[in-house]
């Protein structure tokens, strides 16, 4: 199975745990604009940013992203 990244699940996530992005954006030592930009979809985390998110948001690091089957389809 091949999988690629889909949406930024940050919204819900962070809607959960009563955080805001400006929050979280200060939490990782990052500007606000970018955590918007990643909810978005037009910027990622790093990995190191993205383990650092999950650690904040209590979750697995896969569960910051939707994930999409690239074969689903191909069958």
């Amino acid at each position: 199975m091949a999988l690629r990244i889909g949406r930024s699940r940050l919204p819900e996530l962070l809607n959960s745990k009563g955080m805001t992005q400006a929050q979280l954006a200060q939490r990782l030592n990052l500007s606000d604009s970018f955590i918007s930009k990643v909810v978005r979809g037009e910027k990622r985390l790093s990995l190191v940013k993205t383990r650092e998110a999950a650690i904040i948001l209590n979750c697995y690091m896969d569960d910051l992203y939707e994930w999409i089957d690239t074969e689903e389809g191909k069958r």
